[in-house]
């Protein structure tokens, strides 16, 4: 993954948040955990490797979520 993809990836969660906020939500956070995995696997600096690989661990808890 690159700044350019990433950019696309937002320009896709702006055209969805006019017509379906849920959708544009789910994508966000889609980035979001897409963003720490890279760092999390490719990152050179250890300790932003372990605060994105812990990070990631949020996305991994088991409840509901829902978007008002």
């Amino acid at each position: 993954m690159d700044v350019s993809r990433v950019r696309d990836r937002i320009a896709v969660i702006a055209k969805s948040a006019s017509s379906d906020v849920e959708q544009a939500h789910g994508l966000e956070d889609d980035l979001y955990r897409d963003v720490l995995k890279v760092i999390a696997q490719t990152s050179s600096d250890p300790r932003a490797r372990a605060l994105a690989a812990e990070a990631i661990k949020a996305s991994e808890i088991d409840f509901e979520r829902w978007y008002a």
